[in-house]
């Protein structure tokens, strides 16, 4: 099946906010590589509503699958753009959601960073391996 055709057989509202998640997570990609972490959490939490807006209609899982569909065309989608643009978008559906950081890997002497997203003690957004990460932060 196209990609065109699988788009033509999502909801009126689901076409929506694909396209408002596409743009968010541009801009959260962007903005990850000009400013710092700190000055990037404030720019995103403030424009972050006005580009997708997003209420109880969609599920957990809903949210997920459309920034998953949205990450593959924005170059450079990391897990931590991902995973902060998922976080944005349960909070404004009036859910809780932390971000969090690991690594792994430091005895190879090469780190390896991955970012996951837990909403109501469970992991909507990260994958199932999270045991391999040394747990660093966790951020509301």
């Amino acid at each position: 099946m196209s990609r065109l055709s699988k788009f033509l057989r999502l909801s009126s509202a689901e076409k929506i906010l694909l396209v408002r998640v596409w743009i968010l997570l541009g801009i959260t990609r962007l903005f990850l590589s000009i400013f710092t972490f700190t000055t990037f959490r404030k720019l995103l939490t403030s424009i972050g509503p006005f580009v997708a807006r997003v209420d109880r209609e969609f599920s957990e899982e809903q949210l997920v699958r459309i920034v998953g569909i949205a990450s593959r065309y924005v170059p450079k989608s990391t897990c931590l753009a991902q995973a902060l643009t998922i976080q944005l978008l349960l909070k404004q559906s009036g859910r809780q959601a932390s971000l969090h950081i690991g690594v792994n890997g430091a005895e190879e002497g090469r780190l390896d960073a991955h970012a996951w997203v837990v909403s109501q003690g469970r992991v909507f957004f990260g994958g199932p391996n999270l045991s391999m990460y040394t747990h660093l932060l966790a951020l509301e």
